[in-house]
């Protein structure tokens, strides 16, 4: 049986505005996507995986400093 196929053209924005009304979960399920179609699990080493699975767990839980908060701590340490 023939595929049938459809071609659209969306705006890169259009893509933004519609990821920003998406439900957490399937945000996530987006970026599980993205990432596997970004960064093929071949390319990845047992120790990657691991660490990568680490800090989602972090991430998770809250256990991570935003930029802001980085630069901030940062510049309270500088002389």
């Amino acid at each position: 049986m023939a595929e049938n196929t459809v071609k659209v053209n969306i705006s890169f924005r259009s893509i933004l505005e519609a990821v920003s009304l998406l439900e957490t979960s399937e945000k996530k399920e987006l970026w599980q996507l993205l990432e596997a179609e970004l960064f093929p699990e071949e390319e990845y080493s047992l120790e990657d995986i691991a660490d990568i699975q680490t800090a989602r767990a972090d991430y998770e839980v809250g256990d991570y400093m935003t930029f802001d908060q980085y630069r901030l701590q940062r510049s309270s340490k500088s002389p």
